[in-house]
């Protein structure tokens, strides 16, 4: 069955249970310390809501140095999830997936936005863990609910796209129209309202 079925039926009432609408949250980053560290100088993802310090991409940074700051950092704030997610994202650009893990898995126990959505993108394409997509949508439905926009926009995406069809997990068309209908809200990048419009005028039949 393809998504689009699957959407024509929760609309029938037909089928798998259908998730209700979205209850959206702000996630909570004041818990932890938000002082910039030489970590956050070195390693900060600029499309992380939880960053503090300005974005390095992964081509401008200074992987030796970001990981020695980072794990000063971590030492010094070891349940901080961005720490851990920063540490984490300086060791998989360095290739070292094995060490990015563990620290990878502190953000993650902290429904750290940045991190469930990572996490959702390494089990699509199998990188580093197991290609499970039913993992990657459990992920995503945990990121969009703190509405991390790369979540809001990917899993509808790859909902119509019928990647997860094998997951057994039917989101109406409500559902779906919450997601996009927040990253309208979040987002004024023409790119972002274009592949916005065209997953609404998919997921519409148009």
């Amino acid at each position: 069955m393809t998504a689009v079925h699957r959407l024509m039926l929760s609309i029938l009432f037909i089928g798998a249970p259908t998730y209700a609408d979205v209850e959206f949250e702000d996630y909570d980053y004041s818990r932890w310390s938000q002082a910039v560290t030489g970590c956050d100088i070195l390693a900060s993802h600029g499309r992380d809501p939880g960053h503090v310090a300005p974005g390095v991409s992964q081509s401008g940074m200074d992987k030796p140095a970001a990981i020695a700051a980072c794990q000063v950092a971590v030492a010094n704030d070891p349940d901080n999830p961005r720490l851990n997610y920063l540490l984490g994202r300086a060791y998989g650009y360095s290739g070292r997936s094995a060490d990015a893990m563990p620290y990878r898995k502190k953000a993650l126990a902290a429904d750290y936005p940045q991190s469930t959505f990572t996490f959702g993108y390494l089990h699509l394409l199998g990188l580093g863990v197991d290609q499970d997509p039913c993992k990657t949508l459990d992920y995503w439905q945990r990121s969009a609910k703190y509405k991390r926009l790369a979540a809001l926009v990917s899993l509808p995406r790859h909902y119509l796209r019928g990647d997860f069809d094998r997951c057994d997990v039917t989101l109406s068309t409500d559902t779906l129209a919450a997601y996009l209908t927040e990253a309208k809200q979040q987002s004024s990048d023409y790119y972002v309202g274009l592949l916005i419009a065209d997953l609404e005028a998919e997921m519409n039949g148009k």
